[in-house]
């Protein structure tokens, strides 16, 4: 089957994908990412990561979902982020901490901190001081990180 993105954009919620679905729909949202993709690409992450909970491993797939939700830049997306993140073993030390702060370090760090009643609140507070702590990075770090992750796709 042949992924039409303009009827998933509208209808995600309700169209069963499987892996490869979800696989062709995030290479097409590579190319053609659009201001209202959000909903779909946090979506996208959340399959691929009930996917991960089951098996081994970090597919390219998961990377390329988390990428895209963190290039879409909003502060909210860190929480679909941190699960994926969690999602395994495998993701915890594949899914490149750098993607955590979509909507860079202060707008992440402080909706994190805002967030009091999050159950995880407290696990992703510490996750990103200890990684800001070891890592030292800026935003313009972060920034050149997820440019070099999506070159790695585009290529």
């Amino acid at each position: 089957m042949s992924i039409d993105l303009d009827q998933l954009r509208t209808d995600f919620a309700n169209t069963p994908l499987d892996e490869a679905d979800r696989e062709e729909a995030l290479h097409l949202l590579l190319r053609d990412r659009r201001e209202g993709d959000a909903d779909l690409l946090r979506h996208l992450l959340a399959e691929e990561t009930a996917a991960h909970h089951e098996g081994w491993g970090l597919s390219e797939t998961m990377v390329l979902a988390a990428l895209l939700l963190a290039e879409c830049g909003r502060e909210e997306d860190v929480w679909t982020l941190w699960e994926a993140k969690n999602a395994s073993f495998d993701t915890m030390a594949g899914l490149d901490g750098f993607l955590l702060f979509p909507a860079g370090i202060s707008g992440t760090t402080a909706h994190v901190i805002a967030s009091e009643q999050h159950p995880e609140r407290g696990d992703l507070m510490t996750y990103m001081s200890e990684y800001l702590e070891y890592e030292k990075l800026t935003d313009e770090d972060i920034r050149g990180h997820i440019a070099s992750l999506r070159s790695h796709f585009e290529a």
